[in-house]
């Protein structure tokens, strides 16, 4: 039997991972294509934020109709993650991924041409292709994160989003530096357009690629150690516990494989559990996008902070968000995925709940920084959860097709994973428009702190749900027959 090591901690249902002897340079040079693709999205979606005051200088308009654009965007960016689902089935998630960041290039440009022109109408359609693409690559650059952290075999997830962070960081960085440099925004923005269509281009061959395997199959059924690789059309990839490739022994199937069969012969997830895993990350995007919103206004409205103190509130959130994730893979390799999450929420619930209550603002600004610290890590980990719950329902699948049967219409795990992705990756937005939403609801400076309670609420949904987020069970052949 094909030496293995259990992974993921000792909390919910562990799967049984095989030790990893070597990663291919092609999955090496995959994970660095997808992590350029995370950080060319965080920087592109950076950039266009914080373009906001310059859009209302060019074109004349207030804080209420850019309201109504970032909504519409959330709005488009939904519509672009539910159809990339349907793109990646067809053309395979890297092609999403590439055609996708092409499409946003050709969004910023279009919107800073608009917006240096006057043309508000040309401006707001710009913005909807803009939001599109952005949802689109969201969803798909999570698809291609999954499959490269099954060919590894452990969780990688989380070093992802970091590298979205920090491509935010740059961006932001980058148009501060154009304000210095006194460059009107047609030509910032082009120049921004430009960097992501390079980016694209040094990335592209290096992603994997439709028919692209994490492990291929022994003889026994069994992904052997260090055997990730390509495999042909119509092989699946080998799922695992904590984005790695996942087996148990005989009979160890357990509840989650049970539950997936109970969904039928499908071999998708079901609804109710993209539904679940939604609401247990929704914590994390509505507090970002208070956070954003509210922070500096929160911090000098309402505990009377001066001008210089007002950014520190999200910078020091930004930070331990970026922190978070760069250790919370390992974090999952050593306590497992439930563990993570659990503590993770109840840290966001802890520093919502501080800022909420301060008194002064440096409490409020050690709330922000755990807000971030906690929350940080949830995303991340509902996809990889998405990805487990997608190995198991192929795998309960093709159980329940029967000995003997082909499972010649069964979905491989890529595509069921890659449909799962695409439809959570919707609460991203979601979450979002309701920050939105709540920042009108809770505009005063005396509701703001009971804002920040509901946030707090809202994370302690996370910490209750996190068993959801438990590692893959998996039986030991989840191969496609032969």
């Amino acid at each position: 039997m094909t030496p293995a090591s259990r992974a993921g901690g000792d909390d919910g249902i562990a799967a049984l991972v095989p030790a990893p002897l070597a990663v291919p340079p092609s999955v090496r040079r995959a994970r660095r294509s997808a992590t350029a693709a995370y950080a060319a999205q965080g920087f592109g979606f950076a950039v266009m934020l914080t373009n906001v005051p310059t859009y209302e200088r060019y074109l004349g308009i207030g804080p209420d109709v850019i309201t109504l654009v970032i909504l519409g965007v959330c709005v488009c960016a939904a519509t672009g993650s539910a159809l990339s689902g349907w793109l990646a089935a067809r053309f395979g998630s890297a092609r999403v991924v590439t055609g996708g960041l092409l499409v946003a290039a050709a969004g910023i440009l279009a919107v800073g041409l608009s917006a240096g022109a006057g043309l508000l109408v040309t401006f707001f359609l710009a913005f909807a292709v803009y939001g599109l693409a952005l949802g689109s690559v969201d969803a798909s650059t999570s698809m291609q994160g999954i499959d490269v952290q099954r060919a590894y075999g452990r969780s990688l997830i989380a070093a992802f989003f970091a590298a979205n962070a920090a491509g935010g960081v740059v961006g932001s960085l980058a148009v501060s530096g154009a304000a210095a440099l006194g460059l009107a925004l047609p030509m910032s923005l082009a120049l921004v357009a430009g960097v992501v269509a390079v980016a694209v281009l040094v990335l592209r061959s290096g992603l994997l690629s439709r028919t692209a395997a994490v492990a291929v199959a022994g003889p026994s059924g069994t992904p052997p150690a260090g055997s990730g690789g390509q495999v042909p059309d119509g092989d699946a990839p080998a799922a695992g516990s904590g984005g790695g490739s996942a087996v148990a022994g005989p009979g160890d199937a357990g509840p989650g494989a049970a539950a997936a069969g109970a969904r039928g012969v499908t071999g998708m997830v079901g609804a109710g559990t993209v539904i679940v895993l939604g609401v247990a990350m929704l914590a994390f995007p509505v507090a970002d996008s208070a956070v954003s919103s509210w922070g500096a206004t929160f911090l000098q409205g309402v505990l009377g902070a001066s001008a210089v103190v007002g950014p520190l509130g999200f910078g020091a959130y930004q930070a331990t968000l970026i922190c978070s994730r760069l250790l919370g893979d390992r974090a999952v390799e050593r306590c497992g995925r439930v563990r993570v999450v659990a503590l993770g929420g109840a840290v966001g619930v802890v520093g919502l709940g501080l800022v909420a209550v301060s008194p002064v603002w440096p409490l409020a600004v050690l709330g922000f920084a755990a807000t971030g610290l906690g929350l940080g890590v949830v995303a991340p980990m509902a996809f990889s959860a998405a990805g487990d719950r997608a190995a198991e329902a192929v795998a309960a699948a093709r159980a329940t097709d029967g000995a003997g049967g082909t499972g010649t219409d069964l979905p491989t795990v890529e595509a069921a994973t890659d449909r799962a992705v695409a439809r959570l990756n919707v609460f991203t937005y979601v979450g979002a428009v309701l920050g939105g939403a709540m920042t009108g609801v809770f505009a005063t400076t005396d509701a703001l702190r009971a804002g920040f309670g509901v946030l707090a609420v809202l994370a302690l949904a996370t910490v209750l749900l996190a068993g959801r987020f438990r590692e893959a069970a998996l039986p030991v052949d989840v191969s496609e027959p032969a």
